[in-house]
């Protein structure tokens, strides 16, 4: 009999000689691992289920959702970016003033001569219209060497000429840089009101959830109650059936309230631009703070801030500048043009800057169509244009004297269906507990029990409505006053 044994062994190549030596160190190995196993399976479970448990849940309250959203809202950066792009296009326009270099070159041949030269064009525009340009040049051909100094003046002395015409580009686009930054301020105004109507209706639809669980505990007891009543006689099966589908009632409302929270909470991260898997908790107070404002103060105050009238006015002055425009264009084209040309030819290369020789020359440029009729009705459409705009203009006033009164009374339709819905919770209290008094004692079935909770739940949540709607309400009437937030 051989005995096997672990270790090293005094037989060569014992493992060849027999394979079940292989077989115990293998199954040793093994067996000797099954404890390490374990416990990296059990490390791994426990680290998998730090990672479940630790999921990381990001708490906000209501000015952090509002700083996460002005931060990081998508329609709000796209809105900047407009307004980036409007800057690019005046820096556009304004450069059309600048001092241009313009290099250039030529290469010729023909059957008498062939060359080559290299020049460089300085040019300049005025605000008035005037254009000034100096071009050196030199150029070698087969007769020799060339320089010249190209000087020129282009003067408009009708149409063209003054600066509301030449900076006609240049205002346009500072009109598109304010009209961005108003547009700008107008989003910011708009998610910020998004963001407060989002939070708050998360924390309606939280409450509302609270309160479905509270009902369907309450409907759960008055199952089992009815049930004890029932075998001691002091209660029928229709109370258990009654109590029953009531409870069932409950709880699909509940289900259906926790799945309007998930979309709200959906709704709230789109807003916030944050990822829909992130699990997010957000808070806000719900005692509404009273907002009192005279109509006529009010009103007052909105005209005064409201961006939207600064923009109308603004659209009103820029119809009548670009009217005016349009009115130089009705001018003939008469143009005066000077120039005045240093030159020389020489043999070599340093006496063609000699500009041993001169010329001048004056010139009126004229060219205009004689009828001028896309131009007088350009003209006759800046004049409809002002006045559709002034139209615009008074729209857009009365708009925000009628959203103001809106918002106001809102507001004051809110409070009194406050008081109203506390009115009705308190009474609906009094008739469930009066209820149940006579149900315990088995005065009555349990019918008016059920009723009375139902009426007490759609009570309350009909007064979380109201408060929620007023707290947003004071958020859009300070939107309407143009107050919401600083420009």
């Amino acid at each position: 009999m051989r005995v096997f044994y672990f270790g090293r062994h005094n037989e060569p190549n014992t493992l060849e000689k027999n394979p079940y030596h292989s077989i115990l160190y293998i199954t040793f190995f093994v067996l000797s691992c099954f404890p390490f196993f374990f416990e990296g399976y059990a490390y791994a479970q426990t680290a998998l289920e730090k990672n479940v448990t630790k999921e990381e849940v990001i708490f906000l309250s209501l000015e952090q959702a509002i700083n996460q959203a002005l931060e990081a809202n998508r329609r709000l950066l796209t809105s900047a970016y407009g307004l980036e792009g409007s800057k690019v296009s005046l820096q556009t326009s304004l450069s059309e003033f600048e001092l241009k270099f313009i290099p250039g070159s030529d290469a010729y041949v023909s059957d008498t001569d062939k060359g080559l030269g290299v020049g460089m064009t300085l040019e300049k525009k005025f605000e008035y219209g005037p254009r000034v340009s100096v071009a050196p040049y030199v150029g070698r051909s087969e007769n020799g060497y060339t320089g010249r100094v190209d000087t020129f003046v282009d003067v408009p002395l009708l149409r063209g000429f003054g600066r509301e015409v030449n900076l006609s580009g240049v205002h346009s686009s500072e009109y598109g840089v304010r009209s961005a930054g108003r547009s700008l301020y107008q989003t910011r105004v708009g998610v910020v009101l998004e963001t407060v109507s989002a939070v708050y209706n998360v924390i309606k639809e939280k409450e509302s959830v609270r309160l479905y669980e509270s009902q369907a505990a309450r409907l759960q007891g008055d199952v089992q109650s009815a049930k004890v009543k029932e075998r001691v006689g002091m209660a029928s099966p229709i109370d258990i059936y009654r109590a029953e589908i009531r409870l069932k009632d409950a709880q699909d409302g509940l289900n259906r309230t926790e799945e309007t929270l998930r979309n709200k909470r959906d709704d709230l991260k789109l807003i916030l631009a944050l990822p829909m898997q992130q699990n997010i908790r957000v808070s806000a107070p719900l005692v509404p703070e009273t907002m009192e404002i005279a109509e006529k103060e009010a009103v007052r105050v909105a005209l005064k801030n409201r961006v939207e009238l600064e923009q109308a006015y603004d659209a009103l002055r820029e119809s009548e500048r670009q009217s005016k425009v349009s009115e130089n264009n009705l001018l003939p084209k008469l143009n005066l043009v000077a120039g005045y040309k240093r030159y020389n030819l020489g043999d070599d290369f340093g006496d063609s800057w000699r500009f041993n020789e001169h010329s001048w020359s004056i010139n009126l440029v004229t060219g205009t169509d004689w009828s001028r009729t896309a131009e007088k009705g350009a003209f006759r459409q800046s004049l409809m244009n002002i006045e559709t705009t002034r139209l615009s203009m008074l729209t857009r006033r009365d708009e925000i004297v009628r959203q103001v009164r809106r918002e106001l009374d809102a507001l004051k339709d809110a409070r009194k269906r406050s008081i109203l819905r506390k009115e009705q919770i308190r009474q609906a209290q009094g008739k469930l507990e009066l209820a149940r008094i006579k149900f315990n004692y088995g005065m009555a079935s349990n019918f008016d029990v059920i009723e009375s909770e139902t009426e007490l739940q759609r009570s309350q949540l009909d007064l979380l409505t109201v408060q929620t709607d007023y707290i947003i309400g004071t958020y859009r009437l300070r939107g309407a006053l143009g107050t919401l937030i600083e420009r």
